[in-house]
């Protein structure tokens, strides 16, 4: 199908988009973003124009009809097709206790992964102890988004509030009542882990009293989850993506310590348990 064709064929159905019985065209203009402009352009039989890519599919993702429907490449009986939604409620534990975090991170594989915990990085903790189970919600297993995971078999940057770690050595907030022993070491662990992996993993600690940040992890370019506590919101659009992209890079940008020398701060604050 020649250009000229193909955008008659879009305008035939741009119009009957427009034409159905959800209000006309000021809100298509409301649901697509479209200024209208633009719209006359798109409907003048003089002009063979076809709309950008990611116009495209915002005119498809707000009348629930794909893109090659719209260019009539595809003819459902009804004209109309579902678009996957870009953005779902996960279960934090599937079926058989496994995860999605373990799926998302295998697609990932090769790109970098940013990560916000909701506590202390999995990766980073100690097991629990037999005798001492973990003592809050947020030490629990769900939020596993390093578990199981290998340094050096991706690059891992994580972001996370210094008053979490100050806590954790002072025996405060969520640590209140836990061992001094299991907390130093805890600390050393850490310090430990973020001086042999670095670079590959970095830890940049912010301070929390000027920036707060809800947990969330970004699994390359694909896909960010949004940690709720027994679920993830998650998202797979590329403009979100690349949203919660920003707004990590805006936490590293802020943090107080970097992660050069944050294993000197965790060795300073294991020192600091009594």
């Amino acid at each position: 199908m020649d250009k000229r064709a193909l955008a008659s064929s879009f305008r035939e159905r741009l119009r009957a988009l427009i034409g159905d019985e959800r209000g006309g065209v000021a809100s298509f203009l409301a649901e697509t973003g479209i200024d209208r402009s633009a719209l006359s352009q798109f409907l003048d039989p003089g002009i063979d124009r076809l709309p950008r890519a990611e116009t495209l599919r915002r005119i498809a993702e707000a009348r629930g009809v794909t893109i090659d429907w719209l260019l009539a490449l595809s003819n459902a009986p009804d004209g109309r097709q579902t678009v996957a939604p870009s953005v779902q409620i996960e279960s934090a534990e599937g079926e058989g206790g496994g995860s999605p975090i373990d799926q998302w991170r295998h697609e990932a594989a090769g790109m970098k992964l940013r990560y916000v915990p909701s506590s202390l990085p999995d990766m980073l903790s100690l097991a629990p102890e037999p005798a001492q189970p973990a003592r809050n919600a947020r030490a629990g297993k769900a939020e596993n988004v390093l578990g199981g995971f290998r340094l050096g078999d991706m690059d891992v940057e994580i972001a996370m509030p210094v008053q979490t770690l100050q806590d954790l050595s002072g025996g405060t907030g969520l640590w209140r009542g836990t061992d001094a022993g299991r907390r130093r070491r805890q600390l050393a662990h850490m310090a430990a882990t973020c001086a042999e992996a670095y670079p590959t993993l970095r830890l940049h600690l912010y301070d929390g009293r000027e920036t707060f940040a809800a947990p969330f992890t970004i699994f390359g370019r694909i896909r960010a989850a949004l940690y709720l506590g027994e679920a993830y919101l998650v998202v797979t659009s590329a403009e979100q993506v690349a949203a919660l992209t920003r707004l990590f890079d805006n936490l590293v940008r802020r943090a107080t310590i970097g992660p050069d020398r944050v294993h000197e701060t965790l060795a300073d604050l294991a020192g600091q348990v009594a």
